[in-house]
């Protein structure tokens, strides 16, 4: 899936909205190439893959 980032949203609290497996990390390494080498700079607007694990069960 994918999620739309907001104002005032960060890695952490969007995979904990998502329950993603593996948290804001896991998060940060399914977007490393559009977010960059620093995870705390996403901006509003911007689209991310969410890892989704629960697909394969």
């Amino acid at each position: 899936g994918s999620y739309v980032v907001r104002s005032g949203d960060s890695l952490a609290s969007i995979a904990d909205s998502l329950d993603v497996d593996g948290g804001w990390h896991a998060l940060y390494a399914a977007n490393k190439s559009a977010i960059g080498s620093d995870p705390d700079r996403i901006v509003a607007g911007q689209s991310l893959d969410v890892p989704t694990e629960n697909a394969q069960k």
